[in-house]
């Protein structure tokens, strides 16, 4: 059966997670949506040019244009004629292909003819034109209009393509003629977009997942208490702020931290001899030889029992430790200067060791075993029994 410490702590680890998987939808919807909508506007803009440059040689050539190109015999003269144009026009305009199409009695859409083709007439005629280039050419030979362009993926290369349809009297669809421009920069770019995207929305989501933990677990309680974080008495944190450092230790870098542990001697004498007021103004002034020992350092102090703390220090080496013990104990030497109930402490350190300790807890454990070695030992020579 799991205790209560133990069914809060796995609550909290399920809310974690669930923070985590929301603060990545938020931002791959996010950047998704700015992806979209910028390369969007960046697609608009090019195909707003590219159809500029195709409307512009449409006005080129229209009226070059020699109509028996739509006869069933084309003349191998009026071919090499308009082929020469078209290329000659291709050049200058910078455009890819300049190609006409027809639809025969079943339907199919054929060349008459195309500037990317240095066959024969005859055989142009014969080539069909399908897939997504056939369904954009049917949809404008039906409509009769001139269709906005679009990016096709063709044998050779990535085009803008944009068709115009070729009428006998106006009403009448008799061909469409289609101009492409090479757009190759345009699908590498994108690709090169998707790649960058990709990586972008797995850094943020990685640096939101740190930031939304970090955030959360300063804001949140793993034993769902109300208390306080500060030890009324001693104005020191107290027990459920460090039961949630503990937690936040044992979820990220414990092998960075190191504890000392402290134990009063003497205080249920002094209670039960001088009263519990006097009990209290004996931990205050144990408190006030900690805070002195941490002035100027990162070490955290916290109160967890009536004579009980716990100090985290995070990035100490055992020297930096000792130092520090030293240093309490020489503010206990000087607190007790002159003072008719003199402090004495018994205490403990210890700094998390892979080889000994699984979690920060054992390295607590090991801390406390020390501290309550040290108590036997000052009991035993006092020739007292541990109060």
């Amino acid at each position: 059966m799991k205790t209560p410490k133990e069914y809060f702590k796995i609550k909290i680890e399920k809310v974690i997670v669930q923070v985590s998987l929301l603060s990545c939808a938020l931002v791959i919807a996010s950047c998704l949506i700015i992806y979209l909508v910028t390369s969007g506007i960046m697609v608009s803009i090019l195909a707003d040019a590219y159809d500029e440059r195709a409307n512009l040689t449409l006005d080129t050539i229209e009226s070059h244009l020699d109509n028996r190109l739509y006869q069933d015999d084309i003349p191998e003269v009026a071919y090499s004629a308009v082929i020469s144009y078209l290329d000659a026009v291709k050049e200058n305009m910078a455009i890819s292909e300049i190609f006409i199409v027809k639809r025969d009695a079943e339907g199919n859409f054929k060349y008459i003819l195309d500037t990317n083709n240095d066959k024969s007439s005859d055989d142009i005629r014969e080539e069909t034109v399908t897939g997504k280039i056939a369904k954009k050419i049917d949809t404008v030979y039906v409509l009769n209009y001139a269709g906005s362009g679009g990016f096709y993926s063709v044998s050779d290369s990535y085009r803008y393509m944009n068709f115009y349809p070729v009428s006998d009297d106006g009403k009448n669809v008799k061909g469409i003629i289609g101009i492409g421009i090479d757009a190759g920069y345009v699908r590498t770019a994108r690709i090169i977009m998707n790649i960058l995207v990709g990586i972008l929305i797995l850094l943020c989501c990685l640096i939101s997942v740190r930031f939304s933990n970090a955030i959360f677990k300063k804001i949140s309680n793993p034993l769902y208490q109300d208390a306080s974080n500060t030890d009324n008495l001693t104005g020191l944190k107290n027990k459920n702020s460090f039961s949630v450092d503990l937690h936040n230790i044992e979820a990220n870098n414990t092998d960075r931290y190191s504890v000392v542990t402290i134990d009063l001697n003497g205080l249920k004498n002094i209670n039960d001899t001088r009263g519990h007021q006097a009990g209290d103004m004996f931990i205050q002034r144990a408190a006030k030889i900690m805070r002195g020992a941490m002035e100027g350092t990162d070490f955290i102090a916290y109160r967890i029992g009536g004579d009980e703390f716990s100090i985290i220090g995070k990035d100490k080496s055992m020297d930096e430790i000792k130092s520090f013990v030293e240093k309490i104990n020489a503010n206990i030497d000087e607190e007790n200067k002159g003072r008719g109930m003199p402090i004495t402490m018994s205490i403990g350190y210890a700094k998390f060791d892979k080889d000994k300790d699984r979690n920060f807890s054992m390295t607590i454990e090991r801390s406390d075993a020390m501290m309550y070695e040290n108590k036997r030992l000052y009991y035993k020579m006092k020739n007292q029994t541990p109060r």
